[in-house]
């Protein structure tokens, strides 16, 4: 898990940028009465720009969005959104991880609960992407 984890928060903080870019063939067509253009936008401003992540980056991600919901619908409540932060807090950086010591003093928890948490987290993730990969497969 805490390779997947760690895969997840690279994508998370460096997402590939992907911008719509207008079509010449669109454009001809346009212009030769063919109805509207087919292309894009036509600038590659910020508006038009957006973050694109792997399908495993958004399973990963719709997982871990779950733990905080409801008991009544299967999560964990204000469990799982402590788990949530914790993900974000220990695998959602740029450049070099933060130290164990920084994220406690983030999270304002003990080591030894600290600890208990990574391994709480990771057997969460892995029921919930259990359950999602099988429902895949059916």
């Amino acid at each position: 898990m805490d390779v997947l984890l760690r895969q997840w928060g690279q994508e998370r903080a460096a997402p590939e940028w992907v911008a719509p870019v207008r079509s010449p063939l669109g454009d001809a067509e346009q212009w030769m009465g063919g109805g509207r253009a087919t292309g894009g936008s036509a600038g590659l401003g910020p508006l038009v720009a957006y973050a694109q992540h792997s399908r495993v980056c958004r399973l990963v991600d719709e997982a871990l969005r779950s733990l905080s919901d409801l008991r009544e619908e299967g999560g964990l409540g204000g469990r799982g959104a402590v788990l949530y932060t914790l993900a974000k807090v220990r695998y959602v950086h740029v450049g070099e991880a933060p130290s164990v010591a920084a994220q406690l003093k983030e999270l304002k928890v003990s080591e030894r609960s600290y600890r208990v948490q990574v391994d709480e987290l990771h057997q969460a993730l892995a029921v919930r992407l259990k359950a999602a990969l099988a429902g895949l497969a059916a």
